[in-house]
């Protein structure tokens, strides 16, 4: 150990309470990064486990190869997992849908049924022999239902099979239109292998190594490109780019703050030993030895800093995840935030802040080198320079009532630049936390009432207009306040006005429903969305039809080229948020009541009666969705059901950790501005001390010292807060103007985010008063006075 070192480390152990707040101080930007990038880390990590859980924790499908290939990428060094499956045949669906392509029969073996198919099977049970199939839920229709035969082509013969089920053919990484059965391989080609890599990092790069290696085209891949995006592993460059300015955007704002906060408590300490440095010059230090001091203590405070940051950090998130994950579970959401600890967020924490410290060390070992012997060793320090502005009393000075309360604003205005920067640094942080809070709190809570309500469970299946039973009333189910039944499809327009298109929507109701609900009159449903303007840029509100449209319309039908059938049509219009005793989906459209339809359809000579028949229902309370749910099953089984109730929970908990995220990095900055300002505070006091001790020998008291000193903060700390709330307020209205769609979105003062700093300023000032006051009551004048 050379004698700096040792020099160093005896300082430090000597002034063990400045070395313990600047630990401290230096602790707590450590723990703001660390947390930042391992949150950041883990958020990707668990939405990436969430999505590809579709695909039994697969990531990609190669398709068209033969079996020695198949293997061969099997036992890939970089392969962690994997299944073989196979296409033995085909099956036609010609005769219900004209020009249908045939779909493929997939033969999965039963360990690749567990991994592929059971995440996405939607209705019935798995194959369980090679005499039954599972259906994508496209080719699901009344005559090929759960329970009924068809007929394929396996290994060039003809064989009947039970269906079984159906998948989401979308959800997963098997065909959409696919069948499936299980069984054993037959032959040599047609091999399909599902993998994934052991380290999703760089996935498509090594997927292009493997694919180029075994001559596998781009129409043989498949992959859950959703749970890549999620894992930032994207195949759009801009989409990484974006990731990768994320998070370089946020360690710029986090070492802005931890640069002033670092810088602060360095800087401090340097001026406390000016003396010291300058016995150090007397006797043979260099500058440079001098410089190369303030990097050692710099660097022999941060150390400890980095490690309690990880501890705090790590632990802090663990907390967080639990009592999310907690919550989650207890609304019935399966998704799980999992705390990832990898080494590249520990290492670029480490980094960034042993790069942070060496830049706020930088000037104040300059400083400390160019200390002069002479001065130091006469205990004369820098006078600060005093303007003649600072030196009048000032406007406010003239009407405060009491000689403390004049001192106390008199020394405020001498404070200088140092006034300044803890001002700014104040100001600066109170924008960030009322700006962006009172944002993202006005986002996270943004409701649009005119946009169309959604159902609470809706249920949806493709039939004939004769098949469609309108007239079941979905209030008879337990748990259901209102509901609706009806059959979507489309026709004609001729000479369609202006915003209509050629085809519009009907929805087609029971005669009692549009009796007592639409009065018997044809009325058109409007709903709005939102949407982009491509030359502003900002978003605004689209209606499907014009909201204020009554005329007449003229249905038709098109023959040929020549003959067109038409039938006309008086309408009036009504806003989805009108209809507030009849629930609507997204889609807009006509009005009809069925035997009305049947008559227009006569009329055009319509001969596809299909319809798109829904059940929509809102519920007393959200707890019945699920027994709701299987009510309507049952009542038209083979159908695509949606539970909004699931959706909302799963969203809602989306949003819960959002929120946490989000809020709890922005709690942690100004956390990291605030123990700046008080890390300056107290080492201005301790600076002050002698001259505060020579107050009290001319008999001030402690009471008054004190009270002094709470105005001397009152000022800074009043003055930083009416800034701070007007640029707090300016920034949230610039980024509320940014997004504003000018519809129902209204801008609020930040009112609440103004209050909560505002307490938190004030628990400061109270502390900080009841310190000074022990301080002031406990120190030994004669001692300060003597030292000085």
């Amino acid at each position: 150990m050379g004698t700096m070192t040792h020099l160093v480390w005896r300082q430090l152990i000597k002034e063990k309470a400045r070395t313990f707040t600047t630990i401290l101080a230096m602790a707590v930007a450590a723990t703001l990064t660390v947390a930042t990038l391992i949150g950041i880390n883990s958020a990707r990590h668990s939405m990436y486990q969430d999505n590809i859980q579709n695909t039994g924790g697969l990531q990609f499908v190669l398709s068209k190869v033969n079996q020695e290939t198949a293997m061969a990428i099997q036992k890939k060094a970089d392969i962690s997992e994997s299944v073989r499956y196979q296409q033995q045949g085909q099956i036609s669906f010609a005769d219900q849908v004209p020009n249908q392509p045939d779909s493929p029969l997939l033969m999965l073996p039963k360990p690749a049924l567990q991994r592929l198919i059971q995440p996405i099977l939607l209705e019935g049970r798995l194959p369980q022999n090679e005499q039954e199939v599972m259906l994508a839920q496209d080719l699901i229709s009344d005559v090929y239902a759960v329970g009924k035969t068809v007929a394929a082509q396996r290994n060039g013969q003809r064989v009947v099979l039970k269906i079984v089920g159906s998948y989401r053919g979308y959800a997963g990484l098997m065909a959409s239109d696919g069948a499936v059965t299980t069984g054993h391989f037959d032959g040599t080609k047609n091999y399909a292998v599902a993998a994934a890599f052991g380290n999703y990092g760089n996935f498509y790069a090594k997927l292009k190594k493997l694919t180029a290696q075994y001559h596998v085209g781009s129409d043989q891949q498949r992959m859950n490109e959703l749970a890549l995006e999620r894992a930032g592993e994207s195949r759009d460059v801009k989409v990484r780019a974006m990731f990768v300015l994320l998070v370089i955007v946020v360690l710029s704002v986090i070492g802005l703050v931890s640069l002033a906060l670092i810088y602060t408590s360095i800087n401090l300490s340097v001026q406390a030993q000016t003396q010291r440095y300058g016995l150090l010059r007397s006797i043979g230090a260099t500058p440079r030895q001098i410089r190369q001091s303030v990097y050692l203590q710099a660097l022999t405070l941060v150390l400890p800093a980095i490690l309690l940051g990880l501890l705090a950090g790590i632990g802090g998130l663990s907390l967080a995840f639990h009592e999310l994950n907690r919550i989650f579970k207890a609304s019935g959401n399966t998704f799980q935030l999992l705390l990832t600890i990898s080494w590249w967020p520990i290492l670029v924490s480490g980094f960034f802040m042993l790069l942070v410290t060496l830049l706020a060390a930088r000037r104040p070992a300059k400083r400390a080198a160019q200390v002069s012997p002479i001065a130091a060793v006469r205990a004369q320090s820098a006078s600060r320079k005093v303007s003649q502005r600072m030196l009048r009393q000032g406007m406010l000075g003239r009407f405060l009532p009491t000689p403390i309360a004049k001192l106390a604003y008199k020394h405020y205005r001498r404070l200088g630049w140092s006034k300044v920067t803890m001002m700014t640094t104040l100001a600066l942080s109170l924008m960030i936390f009322i700006g962006f809070t009172s944002f993202f709190r006005g986002m996270l809570t943004f409701s649009d009432e005119t946009i169309s309500r959604q159902a609470d469970v809706t249920i949806t299946k493709t039939q004939s207009l004769a098949s469609a039973n309108f007239s079941f009333n979905p209030r008879r189910l337990p748990g259901v306040k209102r509901g609706t039944v009806t059959g979507t499809t489309q026709v004609g327009l001729k000479n369609a006005p202006q915003a209509f298109h050629d085809r519009l929507n009907v929805i087609v109701v029971s005669d009692q429903t549009f009796g007592t609900v639409f009065k018997d009159q044809p009325t058109i449903i409007t709903g709005s969305r939102l949407v982009t303007n491509s030359k502003t840029g900002k978003r605004q509100q689209q209606w499907d039809t014009p909201k204020d449209f009554a005329g007449t319309l003229e249905l038709a039908n098109e023959q040929s080229s020549q003959k067109t059938l038409t039938q006309p049509m008086k309408v009036v219009t009504k806003t989805a948020a009108e209809m507030t005793d009849w629930l609507v989906s997204d889609q807009s459209g006509l009005v009809l009541s069925a035997s009305r339809f049947r008559q227009i359809s006569q009329a055009l000579q319509i001969k596809n009666d299909d319809v798109t028949y829904a059940i929509q229902v809102l519920l007393i309370k959200p707890s019945f969705h699920e027994t709701v749910a299987s009510a309507l099953r049952h009542e038209v089984p083979h159908a695509a059901l949606f539970d909004q109730i699931e959706n909302d929970a799963r969203g809602t908990s989306f949003q819960l950790a959002i929120q946490v995220m989000v809020y709890g990095f922005l709690t942690l900055l100004t956390l990291v501005s605030l123990a700046n300002i008080v890390n300056h505070i107290f080492a201005n006091l301790l600076q002050r001390r002698r001259s505060l001790a020579m107050l009290q020998s001319v008999g001030t008291t402690p009471g008054q010292i004190v009270r002094m000193l709470a105005l001397e903060n009152g000022f800074l700390f009043g003055t930083s807060m009416v800034i701070g709330s007007l640029l707090g307020t300016l920034l949230g209205w610039i980024l509320h103007q940014a997004v504003n769609t000018g519809i129902t979105m209204a801008f609020q003062v930040p009112w609440l985010e103004m209050g909560m700093a505002g307490l938190a300023l004030l628990a400061i000032w109270g502390i900080f008063a009841g310190i000074s006051f022990q301080i002031m009551r406990h120190q030994d004048i004669d001692q300060l006075i003597r030292v000085g």
